[in-house]
């Protein structure tokens, strides 16, 4: 088979989606078998995650040096 069953932007979408709404990186709801689904929806997961952990980390060292973030 060629092309997986979901489309792997419609599984980054959900996973982003998930992350906004707070769900946990595990709370996909799929079957076990479909590891190559869960690893495209964890892998975005994980990309949302490091990018709110970036802006976070960023926003301080901003304000210490007086700028605003925004």
């Amino acid at each position: 088979m060629d092309s997986p069953i979901i489309p792997i932007d419609m599984l980054q979408a959900e996973a982003r989606a998930a992350y906004a709404r707070r769900a946990g990186r595990d709370d996909h709801g799929f079957n076990w078998h479909a590891v190559d689904a869960i690893a495209a929806y964890q892998a975005e997961w994980d990309r949302c995650a490091a990018a709110e952990a970036a802006v976070l980390k960023v926003k301080p060292m901003l304000a210490q040096a007086g700028v605003t973030p925004p």
